[in-house]
């Protein structure tokens, strides 16, 4: 039996996670559609100023730093060219199915980034978490999911990090496991669904809030501005394309709601606007939206562009928030009105967005699942007023020529300033495969 280094704080754990079942919380399905209500600029600097109370956490684990890994510049700027800095993740020296990352990672408020990767196995699987310091340039590995945990060998484990890192509470960091596959998984004492954890960055810890919703994976987390509440979609193994849409109250330590409505869909991203309601996708391009304040859903008055939702955004300072669709592939903006206003096709699949600063801009990857590297892996920008795109640069041949390594696309944009971070999957350039098997760390300065 391996046991992880958490030890005695597992009682405390247990506690936390107490009457969490979906059968001891609130559930609702679908109601009818109305529209939200109008959202002004002031109310939502309000909304967004207030910030819920620093949460209650079983004992941690100290964050156990391994060997750094020195960034190495692809291109230097010159002009209107970015400077574009690499790093390769390391990872222990045993066969992944493939390493990969399916997970956006986060900036941090200091500057630091964090990020994950995994095995992608569903027996022992295990996940990795990294923080990239700007100032030294370096990607460091800080922890392991099987060493946080409990854990018999031959149970199921934990082989991706597929939802986002979610900004919570007291400059805390929120992030889930996966399966890494759901072929055959057995669910045992040692494994009853995957896990939420809670990463405290000033204070270089990680501590186990225990399975969030029993025989379910989490492949979407969102975040309400507040930091009070923590979105997920719990994916159910047994029926491929179905699960629940769960809220979390980080405070309490409780889930307060369920939805395990059939309409639910996509289980790929939760959109959410400033006043801290959540909107995921019914399928057929609608979307169901849930109250907070009421702990009810409805259905959204707009349709959005494509069947669900794959990807968004924070709201911007007017409320507003970004996403893009899947089948078709669609960049649109949810206004704060109950709107959808359409800027346009994404160049390919495109499965993580991040915002500019001055809210001008939307900055991605196309071509996410191995096929980046086909049109050269270009970081683009979006105009949200136009719709209009550019290339930024094209990533594909820096990564051939200075790391030998084939860019199969990314999960993970986002934005701090100037600075663009985005994980890459990759594979050899000499083997046929498309891009999996290592991943990359590319820093994008802007000019």
């Amino acid at each position: 039996m391996r046991i992880g280094l958490r030890g005695a704080a597992l009682g405390l754990v247990l506690a936390a996670c107490a009457g969490t079942t979906a059968d001891e919380v609130p559930s609702s399905r679908v109601a009818p559609t109305v529209t939200p209500s109008a959202v002004t600029p002031s109310t939502v600097s309000e909304t967004l100023g207030e910030k819920a109370a620093c949460p209650t956490l079983p004992e941690g684990t100290p964050w156990q730093a391994g060997r750094p890994t020195q960034a190495v510049v692809l291109q230097d700027a010159a002009g209107k060219r970015p400077r574009v800095e690499a790093a390769i993740y390391p990872h222990p020296d045993y066969e992944g199915r493939p390493w990969s990352q399916w997970g956006q990672g986060l900036v941090l408020q200091d500057g630091r980034f964090l990020s994950a990767i995994g095995d992608h196995r569903g027996e022992d699987g295990n996940s990795y978490v990294f923080e990239y310091d700007p100032d030294a340039r370096v990607l460091t590995p800080i922890s392991d999911v099987l060493s946080l945990i409990t854990h018999t060998d031959g149970d199921w484990g934990y082989g991706k990090i597929h939802a986002q890192m979610t900004p919570g509470p007291c400059s805390t960091v929120w992030m889930a496991t996966y399966w890494g596959t759901r072929r055959d998984i057995e669910y045992t004492d040692g494994y009853r669904g995957d896990r939420l954890f809670v990463i405290d960055p000033s204070g270089r810890t990680i501590h186990d809030l225990g399975v969030l919703y029993e025989e379910h994976g989490v492949p979407s987390l969102a975040g309400s501005p507040d930091g009070g509440r923590l979105y997920a979609e719990a994916a159910d193994p047994a029926r491929e394309g179905a699960g629940s849409f769960v809220a979390y109250d980080t405070t309490e330590g409780a889930i307060v709601f369920t939805d395990d409505s059939d309409a639910h869909v996509g289980f790929r991203s939760i959109a959410v606007d400033s006043f801290g309601r959540a909107y995921y996708s019914q399928g057929d391009a609608r979307l169901t939206v849930f109250d907070p304040e009421t702990n009810t859903t409805s259905t959204f008055a707009a349709e959005i562009p494509g069947e669900y939702l794959r990807a968004a955004t924070a709201p911007d300072a007017n409320g507003v928030v970004y996403g893009v669709s899947r089948d078709p592939e669609v960049f649109f903006a949810l206004d704060p009105e109950g709107g959808v206003r359409t800027l346009g096709p994404a160049r390919a699949y495109t499965t993580s967005i991040a915002l500019s600063d001055d809210a001008t801009e939307i900055y991605s990857v196309p071509d996410a699942h191995g096929g980046a590297w086909k049109a050269g892996a270009p970081l683009i920008a979006t105009d949200t007023a136009t719709g209009d795109d550019r290339v930024v640069v094209e990533l594909a041949d820096l990564a051939a020529d200075g790391l030998g390594l084939r860019l199969g696309g990314t999960y993970s944009v986002a934005v701090d300033g100037k600075t663009v971070y985005i994980g890459m999957n990759a594979g050899p350039l000499d083997e046929p495969e498309e891009g999996f098997g290592e991943v990359v760390l590319l820093i994008v300065t802007l000019p």
